[in-house]
């Protein structure tokens, strides 16, 4: 783990209103979550992840701060809450490695599966990069990525979906999938 996570937790990020805490959360690149409270739970830590075997991280790669885990609020007791890592790094704006790597999945399998130019699949990593924010171009890029996904066939499209799912936004998955 970084050396300073002592440090680190006691500078986590406090909701003035509700006096809450962000934990650092520890996720491998391939976005499996060891523990989203590495700061609390030393039990819970892992080197490499058990599930893929990558090392795993608690900062950020670009900014080297630390990756926002799960919210606690002095008593309030969350049941039924699963933790998911952000696709984003909240201080600096760029994509974690998770994010990177189901993005580029998603594009190799569709390029494998499909028969499109290299614009279009330039396109389409594209799109794929706005439906994961939260922004006014997720309309176009969600139709543009139907587009792609009737072209592709319904194995391949649903690999895309299996492998994206967790990153898009909660706009881009309505617009895509309701």
């Amino acid at each position: 783990l970084h050396l300073s996570l002592r440090r680190q937790r006691q500078m986590c990020i406090r909701d003035r209103v509700n006096m809450g805490t962000y934990g650092i959360a520890q996720v491998c690149p391939n976005g499996h979550v060891p523990t989203s409270a590495a700061n609390e739970n030393a039990e819970r830590r892992e080197k490499f992840c058990r599930r893929c075997g990558e090392a795993t991280i608690t900062h950020c790669p670009m900014c080297d701060h630390f990756i926002r885990g799960r919210y606690k609020t002095p008593g309030v007791v969350m049941v039924g809450v699963t933790y998911e890592p952000p696709a984003f790094c909240h201080n600096c704006g760029n994509p974690f490695p998770w994010t990177e790597r189901k993005i580029a999945s998603a594009v190799e399998l569709v390029e494998v599966g499909a028969e499109l130019s290299a614009e279009e699949l330039q396109q389409f990593h594209s799109d794929l990069v706005e439906l994961t924010k939260d922004s006014p171009k997720v309309q176009v890029a969600s139709f543009r990525f139907k587009k792609v996904m009737g072209r592709v066939g319904t194995t391949i499209a649903s690999g895309v979906r299996d492998i994206v799912v967790d990153v898009l936004s909660e706009a881009a998955k309505k617009a895509i999938w309701s």
